[in-house]
């Protein structure tokens, strides 16, 4: 559902200029900030997202597997699932700041003539960079805390 929010967003802000931003959806805002974000941001933001969507591959294929075999441990699932529980935020925090490095830079360099709006982007590359941290590490923590509570109520 995600990915689909994601493509139509994209597809909007394809077609959209600058000055409809106020009237995109939220999935629009979100593909034309990670559109005009720098290309290290931008890999950062896929590859938390995609720990997000492995978190909940990970997830439903243990339960299955746990459905099959109620012994099985999971040791490597919940290993999985505790390290991007772990790296998420430290992940988004660090890449924020060096986002912020750059904007900082950036308000110095052009602040006698720079508007609010030209520095508005990258807050939001900011704030997309700590959303997108966040929600692999809740995403991961919900399926580790689940799958653990899952096998102490088997044992």
């Amino acid at each position: 559902m995600k990915t689909v929010s994601l493509a139509l967003g994209v597809a909007l802000a394809a077609f959209a200029g600058q000055a409809d931003a106020k009237q995109l959806c939220c999935g629009a805002k979100v593909a034309m900030t990670f559109g005009d974000a720098a290309p290290e941001v931008k890999l950062l933001v896929l590859v938390l997202w995609m720990a997000a969507a492995a978190s909940l591959v990970v997830w439903a294929l243990a339960l299955r597997r746990l459905a099959r075999t109620p012994g099985d441990t999971l040791p490597r699932t919940l290993a999985f699932l505790q390290a991007w529980r772990a790296a998420g935020p430290p992940l988004a925090v660090g890449m924020s700041g060096y986002v912020m490095l750059n904007f900082f830079v950036a308000v110095y360099a052009y602040a006698p003539v720079a508007r609010y709006q030209q520095y508005a982007p990258g807050l939001a590359e900011v704030a997309m960079i700590v959303w997108a941290g966040f929600q692999a590490a809740g995403v991961a923590a919900l399926a580790a805390e689940h799958l653990k509570g899952r096998l102490l109520v088997r044992a």
